[in-house]
């Protein structure tokens, strides 16, 4: 079912695409990739792997917490197999490759790794909030962009972080009162109590804290990314332009999946640049040019980890 869906989406984006392309001047496409700067791309490529060194961090910081003792440089690879993940497969099944990877580098349990997945990208999504109420109030409103209110984000934020709490407190209680009881509360209690372990970070403020300002820090790193993007189109736009840019993408790639994002990565972009009085042809070319810049260097990175560790489709240690 949800290879179906992301088919779909993915032929729509297609046509989508196609459709675009039939009103643009090729020769306007064309002289706008001759006048590209390509220093800038290579520097905005060369940032956007240190944004994923920042987003190493800010797993690895939750994983420490969960006594999953894996260095920095193993989980910066694990990510950049989980970039290779996304570029192959629908709905951000990469975080799974990534979660797969490391549990495979570490040795550790994948329920422990997958549960450290899940806090992650939470922490990763608070940054994105910051940035959401951030940006609008120094660029003002838009024509024509309606971006989700941050109160809704911060209230559907505060109802997960509060259900993982309670499930890991829950889980605790239970396995005291099993315990004083001399019971086994089931099979799965193992991996239920694996699972808990990667929610540990909700324990410990200051490991919050600190993935946090990993979160806050790689989102800026990606907003650096766009702009510098932007520099290499002769586009000197204020930074903001690009911080409001970053996020018309990552709100439309979060409602469609499709492999790699092809399609709605693209639109996404241009229509941001498009905002800001781009014209047709640049905004396509700008947008095609981020996305390669975004996930060529970082997936090439991502299969030569593949092959350097040897992982393959095996089933991590439970």
């Amino acid at each position: 079912m949800r290879a179906r869906a992301s088919l779909i989406a993915l032929t729509l984006a297609i046509v989508a695409m196609i459709l675009v392309g039939r009103t643009l001047d090729w020769h306007a496409v064309v002289l706008a990739w001759s006048q590209l700067v390509w220093p800038w791309v290579a520097l905005a490529a060369t940032v956007n792997v240190f944004n994923s060194w920042m987003e190493a961090l800010r797993w690895r910081t939750v994983l420490g917490a969960s006594d999953v003792e894996v260095p920095t440089l193993t989980v910066f690879w694990a990510m950049l197999v989980g970039t290779v993940g996304n570029v192959v497969l629908p709905f951000k099944l990469g975080e799974a490759a990534r979660a797969w990877a490391v549990a495979r580098l570490s040795k550790a349990p994948m329920s422990t790794v997958a549960s450290t997945v899940v806090l992650d990208r939470l922490m990763d999504v608070v940054g994105l909030v910051i940035l959401l109420i951030v940006v609008p109030l120094i660029v003002g409103p838009i024509a024509g962009v309606r971006l989700p209110s941050p109160r809704a984000l911060v209230i559907g934020l505060v109802v997960a972080f509060v259900v993982l709490t309670l499930m890991a407190v829950g889980w605790r209680a239970v396995r005291k009162r099993g315990a004083r009881r001399g019971t086994s509360t089931s099979r799965i209690a193992p991996h239920i109590d694996q699972f808990m372990r990667g929610l540990n970070a909700l324990r410990q403020h200051h490991i919050l804290a600190q993935a946090l300002a990993y979160a806050i820090g790689s989102w800026f790193t990606r907003v650096a990314v766009v702009w510098v993007m932007l520099l290499s189109f002769n586009l000197y736009w204020p930074v903001m332009r690009a911080a409001m840019t970053l996020l018309i993408i990552n709100l439309s790639i979060a409602v469609v999946g499709t492999p790699g994002n092809v399609g709605t990565f693209e639109l996404a972009a241009s229509g941001g640049l498009r905002l800001f009085g781009a014209t047709a042809e640049v905004a396509v070319s700008y947008a095609v040019a981020l996305h390669l810049a975004e996930v060529v260097p970082t997936a090439l990175l991502g299969a030569w980890a593949i092959w350097r560790f040897g992982l393959k489709l095996e089933k991590p240690t439970e």
